[in-house]
C-alpha cells in the first residue's frame, strides 16, 4: 500500500470512535423507531376492530328499527346518530389537543 493511502494512527482511532458512536446512536434511534411502528400497528388494528364492531352494531340497530319504521328512515336515524357522534368524538380530540 502507498504511504498516502495508510491512515494515520490519528485517523484511525478517530474513525473507530466515531463508527462506535454513531453505531450506538443508530442501534438507539432503530429501538425507538421499532417501538413507535408497532405502536402504531396495534392502534392501527385497535381502530379497525373498533370499527368493525361498530359497523355490525349499527347494521343490527337498522334491521332493528326497520321492524318498528320504514327501512330507509331507519337508515336516516342511525346515519344520523352516527354522524352526530363523529362531530362529538372530533370535537372532543380538538379540545383535548388545544390543552
Amino acid at each position: 500500500m502507498p504511504e498516502n493511502e495508510k491512515p494515520s494512527l490519528l485517523e484511525a482511532l478517530v474513525r473507530a470512535v466515531a463508527e462506535r458512536a454513531l453505531g450506538g446512536l443508530n442501534r438507539y434511534f432503530e429501538r425507538i423507531v421499532k417501538r413507535i411502528l408497532r405502536a402504531a400497528g396495534l392502534y392501527i388494528a385497535g381502530l379497525v376492530v373498533a370499527l368493525a364492531g361498530l359497523i355490525f352494531l349499527a347494521i343490527g340497530v337498522v334491521k332493528w328499527l326497520a321492524m318498528i319504521v320504514p327501512s330507509w328512515l331507519a337508515w336516516l336515524i342511525v346515519g344520523l346518530v352516527m354522524f352526530l357522534l363523529g362531530v362529538v368524538l372530533a370535537l372532543a380530540t380538538f379540545v383535548g389537543s388545544r390543552s
